[in-house]
């Protein structure tokens, strides 16, 4: 399990930041965190966005995480990653990481969803 820090050290009770808890995700299947399982990137995409009924119920206009747009982040190249050279990021604490790189690189934050696939 990873370990939640807040960037100087270990977190400690009562600490302000932003913690992951169970409203943070969403299946199709109603599972829980704790029982969601195997999950990875979407098979067959782009395709599996107009034919997936489960997808669709997820991140259509009338979806439980209804998006206006659906798109694919690529990892940062090596010009992007030069912008966030020495910023320190933490696992499970992606709005926190995305605000220290935003800060880094002088970039707006975009919010969003990121959508796996249950592989089990």
């Amino acid at each position: 399990m990873a370990k939640v820090v807040d960037g100087q050290g270990e977190a400690v009770v009562g600490q302000v930041g932003y913690w992951l808890d169970s409203g943070d995700f969403v299946s199709t299947a109603d599972l829980d965190a704790e029982h969601i399982g195997q999950i990875g990137f979407p098979r067959d995409w782009p395709g599996v966005y107009g034919s997936s009924k489960a997808l669709k119920q997820l991140v259509g206009k009338k979806g439980k995480c209804a998006g206006k747009k659906v798109g694919v982040v690529p990892l940062p190249d090596a010009n992007q990653l030069s912008l966030v050279k020495g910023v320190q990021f933490h696992p499970l604490q992606s709005f926190s990481n995305a605000e220290r790189a935003a800060k880094a690189a002088g970039i707006d934050i975009v919010r969003g969803w990121a959508v796996y696939e249950h592989l089990e």
